[in-house]
């Protein structure tokens, strides 16, 4: 947990110390300095006596985790490279100087690094592949800037906080930003698997890491012994230097394979489990209880409540920046507050679904699969179930109706707009479409959910930890044909075939629920009831975003009758876009008390 900030061009100490102050959560001591007069660099830093890397050419901050670091040491050892410190940092220096930025590629590990290149007077931002550490940039009037998170940005006052109604619409379309964009117009996110590069006044982005369908020709079992081994590596190597660890349990296979394989590769060490859930009957928290008790956890179960959704949420958009309605949020951001009280790394299963085809519409692309004939709706009722694009066939309607039977709810529509919204088509790969569908996901998508993940445990000060994120991990799961991720119609078959020996069946064999508070009738009742606060008529005009009519159908139900699903997540999004408006756009991402 870390963070790190800069600008180039017209530079300004009291400017970047005051982007600084806005990331304060995300470390222990801050450092700055200027390694050029129009060149200055910050970052938070993990001990007393740390310093932002400096050699004669490369000055270097770094928001990093390098799980292969020892591998890397040895080999540029081996090529005559000379270490001063321990510092995962100091690998990527040496690395950048002997390899240049091909170095990236051979990083496994979570990292947002900037260094400045003295010989060639460059600036060069790196993120890692799969994008799990955040890094954001803007480029005006004579400044380059970049910052761990945007509201560090907004401490420049010459960067409008005016909104890009294109991305507000795919949000509320979607439930997600796009992987390379922020809601601020002009701020945009360094894309995972990518470094910039910013010389003589202009930037430019290169894909250093990437991924393609290699299957091979293994049996199933082979296949499993495989995954088994990278798995039970992949957790090895994140936990392998801790005194402590905490794993943030949903009940299903993802996380508490995660909880079982620490127990498998290091039966010594003090082990938590955090579970928050709905009820004391929530699968989540029944589940749970089960692994925790088979892996001889210190368990945690936290029970949310509705009524903290008022309190909680103008803190959660904080240190979300994008105002994702889910209550997963919730859920997360109360497991992780209390799980700082007891440890200072927690690990998680995510990632896993993207990999292994572990959500229900990845079945969709099963059924173009066995039906090739009838990809064209079932093509349009995935983009419904992604993007909420309305099918334009007559089948893509009728598998809308049936599989909805009217609980879906159609987003808000953000006024303004004279482009339609554009729908991100399925790759035309005949053979292993599956497959070519999950690898866009892990290259693109999987970074739009990480602040789901990294910044609701970094507001307690926690570090967090993927273990489904290891390349290794990812580049083996592509050598599996997809025929072997759903089969028999059961998700992430391989997966459990792989753990099954590290599971309890109760857990091996449990169906796929997302990790959500029910919406009954009391939580349905705080969020009308909040939705007429925040989004009363005169604010809505004020605001300029939705229409009324919009506000008024989303929040229209029956008497004694609670939202369904798909309602809660609109109103939600739509509550939390105006508290985003009212911390980004009208304060500037200032800290909330």
């Amino acid at each position: 947990m870390s963070a790190i900030y800069g600008l180039v061009g017209e530079v300004d100490k009291v400017l970047l110390s005051s982007m600084g102050d806005r990331l304060l959560h995300r470390g222990r001591i801050r450092s700055e300095c200027a390694p050029k007069h129009d060149v200055m660099l910050g970052e938070y830093i993990g001990g007393d006596d740390e310093t932002p890397l400096v050699n004669e050419r490369i000055t270097l901050v770094a928001d990093a985790e390098i799980y292969n670091v020892d591998e890397l040491r040895e080999r540029l050892v081996s090529r005559g490279r000379k270490f001063e410190t321990e510092r995962d940092e100091e690998v990527v220096l040496h690395g950048y100087l002997e390899f240049g930025p091909t170095i990236f590629r051979y990083i496994n590990g979570d990292f947002a690094i900037a260094l400045w290149d003295s010989d060639r007077s460059l600036l060069l931002l790196a993120r890692d592949a799969v994008g799990s550490k955040p890094l954001y940039f803007w480029h005006g009037k004579g400044r380059f800037a970049f910052s761990s998170e945007y509201k560090g940005l907004l401490a420049l006052p010459d960067i409008p906080a005016l909104v890009d109604l294109n991305v507000l619409q795919y949000l509320q379309n979607s439930k997600y930003i796009p992987h390379n964009r922020a809601l601020i117009k002009n701020i945009c996110s360094v894309p995972s698997g990518h470094y910039l590069e910013f010389i003589e006044g202009n930037y430019r982005k290169s894909r250093y890491w990437d991924l393609g369908v290699n299957v091979k020709n293994l049996s199933i079992n082979e296949h499993a012994r495989i995954l088994r081994d990278n798995f039970l590596n992949a957790v090895k190597r994140r936990v392998f230097d801790l005194s402590s660890v905490g794993v943030l349990l949903s009940g299903g296979i993802d996380s508490s394979s995660i909880a079982s394989a620490i127990r498998y590769v290091r039966p010594e060490i003090p082990l938590h489990t955090f579970t928050c859930g709905y009820g004391s009957k929530d699968p989540e928290v029944l589940t749970s209880e089960i692994l925790a008790g088979a892996v001889q956890s210190s368990h945690h179960s936290l029970m949310a409540d509705p009524e903290d959704i008022p309190r909680l949420l103008p803190h959660i958009v904080w240190h979300l920046e994008d105002p994702i309605g889910s209550s997963e949020n919730l859920l997360t951001f109360k497991a992780s507050m209390y799980a700082a009280k007891h440890v200072d790394v927690v690990c998680n299963g995510f990632g896993a679904d993207s990999l292994f085809g572990g959500m229900p519409r990845y079945k969709i692309i099963k059924l173009i699969q066995w039906f090739p004939w009838l990809r064209t709706p079932l093509e349009e009722f995935y983009n419904y179930t992604q993007y909420s694009s309305i099918p334009s066939s007559m089948i893509g309607r009728a598998l809308k109706i049936a599989y909805y039977r009217g609980s879906d709810s159609s987003p808000p529509s953000i006024n303004g707009l004279s482009t339609p919204l554009s729908v991100e088509q399925l790759p035309k790969a005949k053979h292993e479409l599956l497959n070519h569908v999950l690898i866009e996901v892990v290259k693109n998508d999987l970074s739009k959910a990480f602040p789901k993940a990294d910044r609701l445990c970094v507001a307690h000060g926690l570090r967090i930890r993927h273990p489904f994120t290891d390349l290794n991990l990812i580049e083996h799961a592509f050598t599996i044909s997809d025929r072997y991720k759903i089969r028999y119609w059961r998700e992430k078959h391989i997966l459990r075939e792989a753990l099954k020996d590290l599971l309890p069946k109760e857990v091996l064999n449990r169906p796929k629920f997302p990790q959500a508070m029910k919406s009954d009738l009391l939580l349905s009742d705080v969020l009308e009831e909040l939705s007429c606060q925040v989004l009363s008529p005169e604010s809505v005009r004020s605001r300029g975003f939705f229409s009324i009519y919009d506000i008024e159908r989303m929040r229209k139900r029956f008497s004694n009758k609670p939202y369904t699903k798909e309602q809660s997540m609109r109103l939600w999004t739509a509550i939390m876009t105006e508290l985003w408006a009212q911390v980004f756009l009208d304060h500037r991402g200032e800290p909330i008390n």
